[in-house]
């Protein structure tokens, strides 16, 4: 279905398979996108913020955007082998919601400065987010998770830490809040140039010394585990605070 003004209801869909591996890359710019898994193996894509391109451009083609809109939506979408691109195919911002088979990975990039907000939810695979001047809200995750923004809140839910692969989470300019089970095995490395770390978990952090003062925080970094100690989880950031807490 091919939009014709901003308001209407479209959508695209496609199956990705059932395979282990698959995976969807999205590449947005000008964007706000909503990722949400579902027990389907169809990629699910809606908006009703779409703008057409003038009747004018009609059988003309965009020399600013060289991916082509086989959706009607704005979107390129390719898929090879178990992999699914979604890229952008219009200068025209937009707001998506995407759905998503639940245990696929997602790469989500925001190419721009001016792409909203990211939301994911509901997804049991592995998850890499890439943003610039824009917050990351994650909820019922397992990870891996790989979270870099420079100018932006994250904030990650997981419903249970997935032990096969490391985590990463930074930014520049923005706090970081995760929420993890009570019994969540992990090795923490946290840092906060000029803010504090608070958290509800027992670190067991290991502490330095320098001559007969012990050194922890003060923008040095912290090295603790919980229960045990499990995967690494590291998670750094500039100009705010980092909390860590269990879910209730």
């Amino acid at each position: 279905m091919n939009a014709t003004e901003s308001g209407e209801y479209h959508v695209y869909k496609i199956k990705l398979g059932n395979s282990k591996d698959r995976q969807v890359i999205i590449n947005m710019a000008n964007s706000g996108v909503q990722v949400t898994g579902h027990n389907s193996d169809e990629v699910i894509i809606e908006t009703n913020t779409y703008k057409a391109p003038p009747a004018r451009a009609e059988g003309l083609k965009s020399l600013y955007n060289q991916v082509e809109d086989n959706t009607g939506l704005g979107l390129g979408v390719e898929k090879e082998n178990n992999t699914l691109k979604i890229t952008k195919a219009s200068r025209e911002g937009g707001q998506y919601t995407i759905k998503i088979p639940r245990n696929a990975s997602v790469v989500y990039r925001e190419s721009t400065w001016t792409g909203s907000d990211f939301n994911l939810k509901d997804v049991a695979g592995e998850i890499e987010v890439k943003l610039n001047n824009a917050s990351a809200n994650l909820i019922n995750v397992t990870g891996p998770v790989v979270v870099n923004t420079t100018n932006g809140k994250i904030n990650i839910k997981f419903s249970s830490l997935n032990q096969n692969k490391p985590s990463a989470i930074s930014t520049i300019n923005g706090s970081i809040d995760l929420t993890l089970p009570a019994n969540t095995q992990a090795n923490f490395k946290l840092r906060s140039i000029q803010g504090e770390i608070y958290s509800d978990f027992d670190m067991n952090l290991k502490k330095e010394t320098k001559g007969d003062i012990p050194m922890i925080g003060g923008g040095n970094t912290i090295e603790g585990k919980t229960n045990g100690g499990g995967v690494e989880m590291s998670v750094y950031t500039i100009n705010s605070e980092i909390y860590i807490r269990k879910s209730k």
